[in-house]
């Protein structure tokens, strides 16, 4: 992996009269701001500790520019098909601003040395630009990396031990850029694309949850009766006296028609797909057996019946979700790391949708002019 220094620009809170608004805008109204000087010049070169503090955990990363022909040669793995047409839409915003808002989010595995350099400098020297969110309530701290030494020493350890980064969140980003490289590359015209600022984050400073579903308008056809006997014939039906989330791998439990229940999947069900070279991943599984064969719904990633909820909006906002119309929601257990890693390393791909991270990344608190 090739890792090196930026220049990056940075948000002024004391500039933005209301900040809020700021974040949920600058994606679209960059220039408008950029004009305003809600953002600093871009500064000298320099990679970057990021510390986010937020419900009650903080999470240490490092924010550089990372090289768009690793994400070319797959050391930049990448767990979800991207779509064109998102491509061309985040191509054509970065042509709009000229600036990459929000970096992408890398994950990779944990690396002690790393960790020790990064927790020392941090230790030793103040934060170089600290912002405060009220809602929901957020600290995000940057340190600035200049000394040559320890620039040199993060890149030897990406060079040497960190061979492979996991894209968490940014598809679209990262392949619109890269296309734009390639274009570039192709005409032999000057190109500003072949690095992306990225926040590098270690396995053990971020945190995967579950992604639910809610499909609504469900068939009128099919009755509550009908509909449990159908799940039945994959997995075990049992019911709960309380709303909970499952528990482990292979659980899931359902809420329909204001009861919620516990589902696990048979054990046939589960030998079919190890038989068959299918996987056993709860998200697939759901897609396939219950999504598809049981409700019917033939395209998952374009059916405008399934809503997504993130996981840490919890159980009482998948119920919501469900009122005033006929609907079942179906919640899952988050993905393991482990598991995460072995899906990519193997070439395959996640179902949309199956994965949430933590910390979130934040339009427009740091910036790559481009």
């Amino acid at each position: 992996m090739v890792v090196r220094p930026f220049a990056a620009t940075f948000s002024r809170p004391e500039q933005i009269p209301d900040l809020a608004a700021f974040l949920a805008s600058v994606k679209e109204d960059f220039k408008v701001f950029y004009e305003k000087e809600y953002f600093s010049a871009p500064q000298p070169a320099a990679m970057y500790i990021y510390q986010v503090k937020a419900n009650g955990q903080e999470r240490t990363g490092l924010i550089a520019a990372v090289s768009i022909q690793d994400y070319l040669e797959e050391r930049v793995r990448r767990h979800e098909h991207t779509l064109v047409a998102k491509e061309v839409r985040q191509a054509e915003l970065l042509h709009q601003r000229g600036a990459v808002v929000k970096p992408v989010l890398l994950a990779h595995r944990h690396h002690q040395a790393l960790a020790d350099l990064l927790a020392a400098h941090a230790q030793i020297h103040a934060p170089f630009q600290e912002l405060h969110l009220a809602d929901p309530e957020e600290t995000h701290r940057f340190w600035a990396i200049t000394e040559p030494q320890e620039i040199e020493q993060i890149q030897y350890y990406f060079g040497r031990y960190i061979l492979n980064t996991y894209i968490a969140d940014g598809h679209h980003r990262f392949s619109a850029i890269a296309r734009l490289y390639q274009q570039r590359e192709e005409h032999h015209e000057p190109n500003p694309f072949g690095y992306l600022m990225c926040a590098l984050f270690p396995s053990t400073s971020l945190e995967i949850h579950n992604f639910n579903r809610v499909v609504k308008n469900t068939n009128p056809d099919l009755s509550w009766l009908a509909l449990m006997a159908r799940i039945s014939q994959f997995a075990d039906v049992e019911p709960l006296s309380v709303a909970r989330q499952p528990k482990g791998q292979h659980e899931l439990t359902m809420f329909i028609q204001e009861e919620w229940f516990l589902l696990r999947w048979r054990p046939e069900t589960l030998k079919k797909n190890i038989d068959a070279g299918l996987p056993t991943l709860d998200v697939s599984m759901l897609n396939y057996y219950l999504l598809q064969k049981v409700l019917g719904l033939e395209d998952i990633r374009n059916d405008k019946r399934i809503k997504y909820v993130d996981g840490p909006a919890g159980l009482t906002a998948l119920v919501a979700a469900c009122e005033n119309r006929p609907a079942v929601a179906f919640c899952l257990h988050p993905l393991s790391w482990e598991a995460f890693f072995r899906v990519i390393d193997h070439g395959l791909v996640l179902p949309p949708k199956s994965t949430w991270f933590e910390p979130r990344m934040r339009n427009g608190v740091v910036v790559q002019m481009v």
